[in-house]
């Protein structure tokens, strides 16, 4: 075993990166319920006590791929608001991607079809979670601005949000029907629309 600290740290987040990757994989294509933690571990090339001694167990480990998919999403959200040159416009863009982001064949089920049963509440509040201070500053900024029709960004910011997982749960329910996504980005554009008062609020600091 190496003494050196770095070398171990690396040693482990790796050992950790194998088990999140195999572990995505497996809660994709076979669900939580149906994965195994045997074949996860071997998967990973690990042993199943490292599996536990990293992450307990099959929920611990079930939270950390939810927690990297998050932050993997929120990734790709940030490339979108700094290409941006108008703030709501941005915020608009964000939303939408955020739609497709977690209606994403390799995410949908691991998010919005095992999460809530598996984390409870805490699924939601990961979610909910990410980025949510910067919303709040970036919509009261386009409220003072008189850029949008609703009176308060912190309210706004909280309606958008439940509203965004609400209506990915509602067309993840319907997988066999394809209107549903499309739909669903009607009803967000309109939704936009009706706040927007038509003058350019400043672009993204």
């Amino acid at each position: 075993m190496s003494s050196n600290p770095a070398s171990r740290a690396e040693t482990r987040q790796a050992t950790i990166d194998r088990l999140i990757a195999a572990a995505r994989i497996a809660f994709s294509e076979q669900g939580f319920a149906a994965t195994s933690l045997d074949r996860l571990a071997e998967a990973a090339m690990v042993t199943r006590g490292a599996l536990h001694h990293h992450f307990t167990d099959k929920t611990g480990l079930f939270e950390a791929v939810v927690r990297r998919i998050d932050a993997e999403i929120t990734v790709e959200l940030q490339g979108v608001w700094l290409a941006s040159t108008d703030a709501w416009d941005g915020l608009r863009s964000c939303f939408h991607l955020y739609l497709d982001a977690l209606l994403r064949a390799d995410r949908k089920r691991i998010l919005l079809q095992d999460a809530p049963g598996v984390l409870g509440m805490k699924a939601f509040d990961i979610l909910a979670e990410s980025g949510m201070d910067e919303l709040i500053a970036d919509l009261a900024t386009l409220v003072a601005n008189r850029r949008l029709t609703a009176p308060d960004g912190e309210a706004l910011a909280h309606l958008l949000n439940g509203a965004i997982a609400n209506l990915a749960f509602w067309a993840a329910e319907g997988a066999e029907d394809e209107s549903r996504l499309p739909r669903a980005h009607a009803t967000l554009a309109a939704l936009f629309d009706g706040l927007d008062r038509g003058d350019p609020g400043p672009a993204p600091g």
